[in-house]
């Protein structure tokens, strides 16, 4: 992508976060080379994850149709002019017949091409994905590691966001946001379009209730959607080139792996200059600190 002539990023933190909150990125050992090696915040398309959640960038049903229903007011007005026209017109001028015939085709395809469009935009749109809590989580360990192996980053919201206003824009692709994942069950038949906006956003801040242990904030942008041309777009990746060693306050690997990984990590983490701490997480230690109390029973 064309940077939009050095332009930055502007970033808003939407009002579902602060600066304070703690993210942490679990990842394997090969994306962790590649975040300090590459400098920057990979953001990719919701298309990408479409293998481990298909509904990924779909709201409820109740939400599209309410999107879709919003054009209603135009389209019936184009209708009943198309139609108006066609009583009117000379039968044996098949140009004009021929131009109204394209016009109702047009109409006709209304569904199919919002459709479209609605894919486009919603798996189209560019994340990176961030879990938060103020403790570790023993579930994202297993889930974002590579058999049992992995590393984890720590930071904050603030931070995230700092170092992403140093980001180069694009053409269309000025903006990110932060915002925090709300999780619906999208089988209720109660859910109302509102419950659908998160933040004043819709696609990439809602998933399904089953994908709640995420806990998920997302830092996204819009994708850089050229609207005139829509066969031949191709949905793109984008790099936030940033400081990411400004971010990162920490270092942790899986607690299910031996020292020798540790070690390896470590050096890697020295080999590109972090100097955060870089240590294996505690999560599986500390037994014994549950019988301090009793002493040394000298």
């Amino acid at each position: 992508m064309e940077p939009d002539q050095g332009g930055v990023v502007e970033v808003e933190v939407l009002k579902s976060l602060n600066d304070d909150m703690i993210l942490w990125r679990y990842m394997s050992l090969d994306k962790f080379v590649n975040l300090l090696d590459d400098g920057g915040v990979y953001f990719a398309p919701l298309d990408s994850y479409m293998t481990s959640d298909p509904f990924e960038g779909f709201p409820p049903a109740v939400a599209i149709k309410a999107m879709y229903s919003a054009g209603d007011p135009f389209y019936k007005k184009s209708s009943d002019y198309i139609y108006s026209l066609e009583s009117k017109v000379d039968q044996n001028n098949p140009e004009f017949l021929g131009a109204i015939q394209k016009a109702k085709d047009n109409l006709a395809a209304r569904p199919s091409e919002f459709r479209k469009l609605f894919n486009l935009i919603s798996k189209g749109t560019l994340v990176s994905c961030w879990y938060h809590s103020e403790y570790q989580s023993e579930a994202m360990w297993k889930l974002y590691s590579d058999q049992g192996k992995g590393v984890a980053v720590k930071t904050t919201v603030g931070k995230l966001r700092i170092a992403l206003e140093a980001a180069v824009a694009t053409k269309r692709q000025t903006k990110i946001f932060l915002g925090k994942v709300k999780y619906l069950d999208y089988s209720d038949s109660t859910i109302a379009p509102s419950d659908c906006v998160v933040d004043g956003h819709i696609m990439p801040l809602l998933k399904r209730v089953s994908y709640s242990h995420e806990n998920e904030v997302r830092a996204f942008l819009c994708s850089d959607l050229d609207t005139s041309n829509l066969d031949d777009f191709v949905i793109k990746s984008y790099m936030a080139h940033c400081d990411v060693f400004s971010f990162i306050d920490g270092v942790y690997v899986s607690p299910f792996v031996r020292g020798s990984y540790v070690k390896a990590v470590v050096a890697i983490a020295k080999s590109f200059g972090l100097s955060c701490s870089v240590e294996q997480s505690n999560l599986l230690a500390g037994t014994d600190d549950l019988f301090n109390w009793l002493g040394t029973g000298e």
